[in-house]
Formats: structure tokens, sequence, C-alpha cells
């Protein structure tokens, strides 16, 4: 992380043949991970954001890891159909791993909700979207791009 940010929660996301999820945070003065989240037996209807009780500080330059574990065995009651090679994609019998984490910084920017967003701001979100689709990347990944490029840019 580029600053200081509170981790408010978690989200890991995967598909039928998901097992096990991890996440884990190295901090910049530590050589170990802390654990975050474990979910050793993942369940594809466990689609939950997972809060803390507490916001949780979290310095600028830690590390976030995630690691996923996979069954793709006929032991695996959730898998559509274990003979199948199984590559990433969006339907829920193709497979993806990852996990949405919602932060608050810890030196907010002033956007207000109800108040009017700056015009600096909006202009780098029309770049950025501007940028995404001259590369015809889609869409779906344009706007995770521009998103991703706000953020990034906003301090």
């Amino acid at each position: 992380f580029d600053e200081d940010i509170y981790l408010l929660s978690m989200g890991p996301h995967a598909h039928y043949r998901g097992k096990a999820v991890k996440l884990e945070l190295k901090r910049p003065d530590s050589p170990f991970r802390e654990t975050l989240l474990w979910i050793p037996d993942y369940d594809f209807n466990w689609q939950f954001q997972y809060e803390l009780k507490e916001p949780y500080l979290i310095p600028a330059g830690s590390t976030m890891y995630i690691t996923w574990w996979f069954d793709n065995s006929a032991d695996n009651p959730y898998n559509p159909d274990p003979t199948v090679e199984v590559s990433g994609g969006p339907a829920t019998t193709d497979e993806m791993a990852n996990a949405r984490i919602y932060f608050a910084r810890t030196n907010p920017l002033g956007l207000v909700v109800g108040g009017d967003v700056p015009e600096e701001i909006l202009e780098r979100g029309r770049a950025a979207e501007d940028r995404a689709r001259s590369r015809a990347i889609g869409w779906e990944r344009a706007s995770q791009s521009c998103g991703v490029s706000i953020a990034s840019r906003s301090r």
C-alpha cells in the first residue's frame, strides 16, 4: 500500500472448485506474514464480506497476499465436472480467485456523499476511461481499470 489505510472488510470470491483461502499481510517492519482471514473449508455459497469489529490500521509499505487452494477432483461435492480442464472466466463453471477489500483512507480526499466531486478527480477518471477504451480491453475491465487509476492518482 502506498499510504496508511484502515481495513474495514474482506470478501474472498471463487467458484465451485475453491477449497480454501487465506489473506495475509506483511508489514514493512516485519519479516513475517500476519493472517487476516483464513477459511480452510471454503464454500461457494459463502460469498460474504467479512467485516472487522474495528477498523484495522495497515501502514504504508505493507503488502497483502491472497492464496487460494482448489479442488477439481470427484471428491469435491460442488464440482460440476471433474473430468473437465478448468480455466479462468466469469461463469460459475469457470474458475476465478480474488478478494475484495474495503478500506478507508487515513487521510480522506474530502469527498462527501451528496457533495460535488472536484473537477480534478472527475478529469482523472475521464482520462483513465479514455485510455482504457483506446486499448480496447472491454468495458468491464475498462471500468475496473478506471477505478484503480483514480484511486492511485488521488493523492
